[in-house]
């Protein structure tokens, strides 16, 4: 196939839709077009540039690999298999696309450009393939799945996706919490080494470094997947549950600021999942919640003094959820001795040329402007800082 009919062909790409919207195969497409269907050699050199950087910042670096592993990772349904098959020969067709070939069809067009196109970026094109059969196995789809990613969400289709985590949190990035987050890293620890532990419940003042601690985790076991769980799927945990159990990986499910009102049917759902259905969390996963709630239920006067009759029984169902958790680790804002501490290990850490005199004064102003302390307030003023914003 010539150039021009390989991009034309991406358009029946329906089953692999998905992988059109990646973004080195985005930006392989958008040059195709260019080069093929415009003369304007300005956007065509742009177009090719930004799709071998694309490329090279991934962990492949090889076009047919990466595009291979990308139909690997894919769902496709397979009730159409002669759809699949002109799909896949499709995909070849684009893996097969090597720098010479770009090369010459630049020459061919814009050949008073000879001495510039021999400087054009080189990329990577070997020669792996893509077969029909692996569209079939679905533990081939999980394997690697699971293998080129580590941090995923449970979404509305109810289906595991990848996410990219662009940050490299650590522990040692958050200051102070010492016991909280050695808590987390030891029943984190305990997952990984095959011991059956419990279900984690962070509570607090927000700002203080709950969802940062977990997001932590992925950087500091190499071998642990996140999963994130929004409030509204909870009510399908339990096929989360289904669809993690068979997988030879431990697994984190997070889920974040979560609370609910005393009415939510999620509530009662999450609470037989948790602890009483038949359908328990499987032994290699772990739940860790954050709320800024105690008892998760938001709580009012009335609830506690209302005019049911058996109101103990009410209170017992507020705090039913949160006790179903084996640990609770309160996050309290800190102390102004605390905070400020946190604020010069911070410093410390991004190089802060000031003295400790004025970083205090500055921390303690912007405390007062914000009307609270917090891990979080002191990051936004190293941040400041650093931008050499004025506060």
């Amino acid at each position: 196939m010539k150039l021009k009919e390989k991009y034309l062909s991406t358009h029946f790409l329906l089953n692999f839709k998905a992988i059109k919207e990646d973004r080195v195969i985005k930006n392989f497409i958008s040059f195709l077009a260019s080069l093929t269907m415009s003369d304007n050699i300005d956007e065509v050199l742009k177009k090719y540039c930004d799709f071998v950087e694309s490329l090279n910042s991934t962990s492949e670096k090889n076009l047919s690999e990466y595009l291979k592993n990308l139909v690997l990772i894919s769902r496709k349904n397979i009730d159409d298999e002669n759809q699949i098959r002109n799909e896949i020969d499709i995909l070849k067709e684009l893996s097969k696309i090597e720098y010479c070939d770009i090369k010459d069809e630049l020459k061919r067009k814009y050949s008073q450009f000879d001495a510039l196109i021999e400087k054009l970026p080189e990329y990577i094109c070997g020669k792996a393939q893509i077969e029909l059969e692996d569209t079939k196995v679905q533990k081939v789809y999980i394997d690697k799945l699971f293998e080129y990613n580590r941090a995923f969400i449970f979404d509305n289709d109810l289906e595991i996706k990848p996410v990219e985590i662009n940050e490299n949190l650590r522990f040692s990035d958050l200051k102070g919490y010492e016991n909280h987050k050695k808590i987390l890293y030891d029943n984190t620890k305990a997952l990984l080494d095959g011991i059956k532990v419990n279900n984690i419940l962070l509570y607090g003042d927000a700002g203080c470094g709950k969802s940062s601690s977990v997001r932590a985790l992925l950087n500091e076991f190499n071998d642990i997947r996140i999963v994130q769980i929004f409030k509204k799927n909870l009510i399908n945990l339990d096929k989360l549950y289904e669809k993690l159990k068979d997988v030879p990986l431990k697994f984190i499910i997070f889920a974040d600021d979560i609370s609910f009102d005393d009415e939510d049917n999620t509530f009662s759902t999450m609470k037989a999942v948790l602890e009483g259905s038949l359908i328990q969390c499987p032994s290699n996963a772990v739940i860790y919640a954050t709320t800024n709630r105690r008892h998760l239920v938001r709580e009012s006067f009335q609830s506690r003094m209302g005019d049911e009759i058996h109101l103990k029984d009410t209170m017992n169902e507020i705090n039913s959820l949160s006790e179903r958790f084996g640990i609770t680790i309160l996050f309290e804002k800190p102390t102004n001795e605390e905070f400020l501490d946190i604020v010069i290990k911070l410093a410390r850490d991004n190089n802060i040329d000031l003295s400790e005199k004025h970083l205090i004064e500055k921390a303690q102003r912007l405390a007062l402007i914000k009307g609270t302390r917090s891990p979080r307030i002191a990051k936004q003023l190293i941040d400041n800082l650093l931008a050499h914003v004025a506060i």
